[in-house]
Formats: C-alpha cells, structure tokens, sequence
C-alpha cells in the first residue's frame, strides 16, 4: 500500500495510491491531549490503519526520560520549530522539514521547542517500552 500524508493545519491529509479519499477519511486533531508528560502534550489521530499509530506532538520543552521500543520504529516529522534529538548516544540539530527515523531498538530522547508528527509502526504499545533515565538535554 503506497500512502502519503500532509499535515495542513490542524488537519492530516491522507492519500492512497495518488486518489484522495472523500472529506470522511479526513481525520482531525484532537481538541484536548491524548497524553502529556513533564515537556509536552501529544494529539493521537483515531485511524482505520492497525499497522500505524499518528500523533501530533506539541513540544515546549522535551521528552521527559529516554526511551526505546523493542518492536517499533519511530518516525518524527518536524512541522515546526527546532530542537535536538539524542540517538544512541549521539546529539543531532533538527528543524522545520527534517525527518528523523528511530529504529527499534534504538534509545533516544529529545529537546527543544518543536511541532512534530510521530508516526509508529507497529502502533504504539507501552509494554513494548523501555523507559530510560531523565532526560539530559535540558
């Protein structure tokens, strides 16, 4: 299956094999946050699709402890903003544009005042993460 997305506003724009699906398949940002922690609030999108998870997730300071999955890669778009992302120990500069793809297995964390898409495959599942020390960055 070939999809693409666009994120125009508050809404994500989902497109399968170059047709646009009609304005019912549009899904819409949450009003409220799905969860938060100490550095930001996350949005998570209800999708048909079982093999993906899609959050939007509004930064103001950073992702509270490292973290790692065992079983899912993560996908961050940054919509806006700017911030660092600390990956297996290494320190990366991210701003509007970039994406920045966290493999499983893979032990990361981030800082900064961003926008970001997440998108998980497989979905996001707490009992399969492992939740680090405090984050370093900030």
């Amino acid at each position: 299956m070939f999809l693409t997305f666009a994120v125009i506003g508050d809404k994500i724009l989902v497109t399968l094999k170059g047709e646009k699906y009609m304005e019912k398949y549009i899904k819409k940002c949450p009003k409220e946050p799905s969860f938060s922690q100490k550095g930001l609030n996350g949005y998570s999108y209800s999708i048909n699709n079982t093999s993906i998870s899609i959050d939007i997730e509004d930064v103001y300071k950073g992702h509270e402890k490292y973290c790692k999955s065992l079983v899912s890669t993560f996908i961050y778009y940054v919509i806006s903003g700017n911030g660092t992302f600390k990956i297996d120990n290494e320190k990366y500069e991210v701003s509007e544009g970039d994406v920045i793809e966290i493999p499983k297995d893979t032990e990361f964390v981030f800082a900064g005042k961003m926008k970001l898409l997440l998108i998980m495959t497989p979905p996001f599942d707490p009992k399969n993460e492992i939740e680090g020390s405090d984050n370093d960055l900030y």
